[in-house]
């Protein structure tokens, strides 16, 4: 599972999304996961409990903030911030796939 804590006002969450995420060696690797997305940035109390959930578990509210999580949501690896190099992205990546084989 690929958790993404994101944020409606993100401006790196989006570019991430819109210009890393689709590259073809990202988006194969990427079809491998559950994709989840948290946002934090809300008023709602959903994005409360988001944050507070990434406050807790990663002691971090930064976004973007990525965590690969097994099935018992046990975390494998985490990518705190963006970056636009998929190389580096996808060395993130393949930690998750490496974990489940």
């Amino acid at each position: 599972m690929l958790v993404t804590f994101t944020g409606y006002a993100c401006t790196n969450c989006h570019w991430m999304k819109a210009n890393l995420f689709p590259k073809p060696e990202i988006a194969a690797v990427l079809k491998d996961f559950v994709l989840v997305d948290l946002y934090t940035d809300g008023t709602d109390a959903a994005s409360e409990e988001n944050q507070k959930l990434q406050d807790t578990r990663f002691q971090t509210v930064a976004i973007p903030y990525y965590a690969l999580m097994d099935a018992d949501e046990k975390v494998v690896a985490t990518f705190p911030g963006s970056t636009r190099d998929a190389k580096e992205f996808l060395a993130f990546l393949k930690k998750g796939r490496a974990h489940r084989e």
